[in-house]
């Protein structure tokens, strides 16, 4: 078999009969392929290029045309919109009993612990004798300034006290008062019997005065003798002299009466201010004691560590019964039960200007696959107005989310609201409850998918290259 006769040529060439390999008479001395090899093209391989080049500009025009949404994905939990009750002791103390443990459902004004009372059962007792025996103090000083009587029949110490005070007191100050009035009454007398000797001088005087003029006349008319008109003339003179005695004694009596007078009322209006003193200052102390009291009282209470409302522990700190806790120290976590929930979940920094108020959200429970349970729907409730790092995140205590790397990126605190809880299938007595894991699925947009290539297509041709 010559090389000549195993010449394929193409089947475009116009061939002659004689010069034809797949002509029957030499197909016998041809190789098996010839004949497929020299076999006329098929009409549809011809059009093959046409229909995949069609294929890919109809892709590239439906990629630009079907829009498609925009997604930001991010993990978070289940919170209370209330914000966690933590419970902490006012002051250092010690822990006596803790009453509950975690994921206890407790009802608002259970026990939660018993710190040690004995400093401020103390301090309450004190207190409480204080303010007693200021308020006796303030009642008998009212009752002195009042002018009133202060009676107490009762067995407490201070009161009894207080009242034999309040006797002490009133008979110094009835003595001292009742001298005043004494001496007033005798110089009253001494004035009365002044002012009638007086008058009894006054009336003599001029009985002497009548017969001095007598003695006169008659010594005129020589009847009389000059001894009797002197003796007549000492009597009047004596009578004047003690007149003016007298009178003199009415108005030095009288002068000493105003004076007793003005000392009696100098006592009283000082006594009433000295009352009025001690009362405004005792009244200031006892204000003073009861506030002191009032917080006393709110300390013992604190002794005892309450629930404020229905809630479930979550979490207790790691003290045992004896321990001392310093003031402020956080000792129980309570999740409110009754509240609102919602999702807390953080937005990176390089998504955040994707996510606004009011954006769709829906949620995934990572308990239930959502293709199985369903899942629900909210909204995009709260964004923080700043980023936050791994580290703020850690020395914040009211966070519910897991802590994070500390070479995390920024991000951004969102609040996510639960508008619907579209579960179904799922197990009896199953409810949403704080802290279960979810993922949140925030509608931000759509696009299209040639938009999504492209966007991440070009930044490589932008971008390569370019290392130092």
């Amino acid at each position: 078999m010559s090389s000549t006769s195993l010449t394929i040529r193409p089947a475009r060439w116009r061939r002659t009969k004689a010069s034809d390999p797949t002509s029957p008479a030499i197909l016998e001395f041809q190789w098996p392929s010839t004949a497929i090899a020299n076999a006329p093209i098929p009409r549809a391989a011809r059009g093959i290029v046409w229909v995949i080049s069609s294929l890919v500009v109809v892709l590239v025009v439906l990629a630009g045309l079907i829009p498609v949404d925009q997604v930001v994905t991010t993990r978070g939990l289940v919170v209370s919109q209330s914000p966690n009750i933590v419970v902490q002791p006012l002051e250092t103390a010690i822990v006596r009993s803790i009453d509950v443990r975690e994921g206890q459902h407790v009802q608002a004004g259970q026990l939660l612990a018993r710190l040690d009372a004995t400093f401020a059962s103390a301090d309450l007792s004190a207190l409480a004798m204080q303010v007693s025996t200021l308020e006796a103090e303030v009642a008998r000083l009212k009752a002195e300034a009042d002018g009133q009587a202060f009676n107490y029949d009762g067995l407490d110490p201070s009161w009894t006290l207080q009242a034999s005070i309040f006797e002490r007191r009133k008979a110094v100050y009835d003595a001292k008062v009742e001298n005043f009035d004494r001496q007033r009454d005798e110089l009253s007398s001494a004035i009365s019997r002044s002012q009638s000797d007086a008058d009894g001088y006054r009336q003599r005087l001029a009985v002497a005065g009548s017969i001095e003029d007598m003695r006169k006349q008659l010594e005129k008319r020589q009847v009389g003798s000059r001894l009797n008109t002197l003796l007549a003339e000492d009597n009047r003179a004596e009578m004047s002299r003690a007149l003016g005695n007298a009178q003199q004694t009415a108005e030095a009596a009288k002068l000493q009466q105003a004076a007793v007078a003005a000392e009696r009322d100098g006592y009283i209006q000082n006594w009433r201010a000295e009352v009025s003193q001690s009362l405004s200052e005792a009244s200031s102390r006892m204000s003073d004691a009861r506030e002191l009291l009032t917080k006393a009282k709110l300390r013992k209470q604190l002794v005892e560590l309450k629930s404020e409302a229905d809630a479930i522990v979550q979490s207790v700190a790691k003290v045992s019964v004896g321990s001392v806790l310093q003031s402020g120290d956080r000792l129980i976590t309570l999740v409110p039960a009754n509240a609102k929930l919602e999702i807390e979940t953080n937005i990176v920094g390089r998504s955040s200007g994707f996510v606004h108020v009011g954006d769709p959200v829906v949620i995934k429970f990572d308990t239930f696959p959502y293709s199985q349970y369903g899942l629900a729907h909210g909204t995009v409730r709260a964004v923080s107005p700043d980023s936050f790092s791994a580290r703020e995140q850690a020395r914040d205590p009211n966070s519910s989310l897991s802590m994070l790397p500390a070479d995390a990126e920024p991000f951004y605190r969102t609040q996510i609201s639960i508008d619907q809880v579209a579960l179904h299938g799922v197990p009896a007595g199953f409810a949403v409850s704080p802290g279960m894991p979810v993922t949140a699925d925030v509608k931000v947009g759509r696009r299209t998918v040639l938009k999504y290539l492209l966007g991440a297509m070009l930044p490589i041709g932008q971008e390569a290259m370019r290392e130092p």
